[in-house]
């Protein structure tokens, strides 16, 4: 019996699709399972971060994987936490695998890799999976391999020191009518004029590692913001309840973008769920 044709008629529309994105990767990405790719995924699939060079649809959806598992016979990825929202689920995973075959022309290092990454999916009413997203999950794979560097190699080590003490939360939003342009002034104002406010405004909430990305679909814009702390709903509801006024000045910037401000979100939902990514430890923003 196919993945489609399970009954569950207790089941809501979030577990149903947390239930395919599971499959994803304990049947297809883990055990090179190809046979499940028709049951789990609508024939005109679009993924975002597919491999250089993949076809469009379910055919770009194998050749990816492959091109993975190729490179990296061993991979094996590990769901740390999930959640969804209306028809989107994130997920925040561990990659980890060797280096022994070719992968992205790069000859085998015999090299192992460790490293995280978010995913977004969108599915359809039907339970297909519609779209992906990676964040932070191809750039981190490549930095891992040296083909590029997110960071000084000297602030690495503290970086990720500093993060593996973290959990992670996250929530999706929905993005109204040119939301994206007006996040992208609030951008340029964070990596600028008031990046250093930002800093110390995330320090004062017990962040580690923020993203906010907003993510282009079918059926609409959203936002995913993603937050690394020892307590993400502590540090929420800090963000939440400040009157800094960089804090309230954010707020207001991220309601008139999104309609929604997406940290309210987090801290009513209190919940451990890139863009815009800044990281505590070496003081950088980074898009990917």
């Amino acid at each position: 019996m196919s993945t489609q044709q399970l009954v569950h008629t207790d089941e809501s529309v979030e577990e149903r699709n947390k239930r395919t994105i599971r499959a994803v990767f304990d049947t297809f990405v883990n055990k090179g399972d190809f046979s499940i790719v028709d049951e789990i995924y609508s024939p005109d699939m679009v993924d975002h971060q597919a491999l250089p060079g993949a076809p469009e649809g379910l055919e770009g959806v194998r050749y990816t994987i492959a091109g993975l598992r190729e490179g990296f016979p061993d991979l094996h990825v590990t769901i740390e936490d999930m959640s969804a929202h209306a028809d989107h689920v994130v997920i925040h995973n561990t990659w980890r695998g060797t280096h022994l075959g070719e992968f992205l022309g790069m000859a085998p290092t015999g090299r192992p890799i460790e490293f995280k990454g978010v995913v977004v999916w969108r599915l359809l009413d039907n339970g297909l999976i519609a779209e992906r997203w990676g964040i932070g999950v191809d750039s981190n794979m490549l930095s891992e391999l040296g083909m590029r560097r997110l960071a000084p190699a000297s602030r690495g080590a503290a970086r990720a020191g500093a993060r593996r003490e973290a959990k992670p939360a996250s929530v999706v939003v929905p993005v109204g009518e040119g939301g994206a342009a007006r996040w992208k002034a609030v951008e340029a104002e964070l990596t600028g004029t008031r990046l250093r406010a930002y800093e110390a405004s995330r320090r004062r909430a017990g962040i580690v590692h923020e993203s906010v990305a907003v993510q282009h679909s079918q059926s609409g814009d959203v936002v995913v913001l993603r937050v690394e702390a020892r307590d993400p709903a502590v540090a929420a509801r800090r963000l939440n309840d400040s009157k800094d006024p960089f804090d309230v000045w954010l707020r207001a910037a991220a309601l008139e973008a999104f309609g929604a401000d997406p940290w309210a979100v987090l801290a009513t939902e209190q919940r451990a769920e890139q863009g815009l990514v800044w990281s505590s430890v070496n003081s950088e923003l980074v898009r990917d």
